[in-house]
């Protein structure tokens, strides 16, 4: 193999590992549920009981173990109802990540059969 040969080679081995890399930071990791304990804790204890260890929430308001024990409930539909609620919601700013780890959070109260 020519000089050339090796160094073409050597250089689109390193292009093809950048461009891996690339893609690896831009997919998005698993949902931090301790992220979105936290996002919780600070953004809806005004309306819904998001901890056991909570002690007041508005009454007509169902609490995050309520809504992830919902019959089929998944992380996309705990996203969408928070983006377009079927009820009265503040409007609070978060993106996709935050959203994911609010879900993974809610969900994580599920009980378990």
């Amino acid at each position: 193999m020519s000089r050339e040969t090796v160094f073409g080679l050597a250089m689109g081995l390193a292009l093809l590992g950048l461009s891996m890399s690339a893609l690896a930071q831009q997919v998005p990791g698993t949902p931090d549920k301790a992220h979105g304990q936290a996002l919780a804790e600070r953004l809806c204890t005004n309306c819904h009981l998001v901890a056991a260890s909570q002690e007041h929430a508005n009454v007509d308001v169902p609490s995050f173990r309520e809504i992830a024990n919902r019959e089929g409930q998944s992380a996309g539909t705990i996203t969408a109802e928070i983006i377009l609620p079927k009820h009265p919601m503040p409007q609070i700013q978060l993106d996709k990540k935050e959203l994911a780890d609010l879900a993974a959070y809610i969900l994580s109260l599920r009980d378990r059969p």
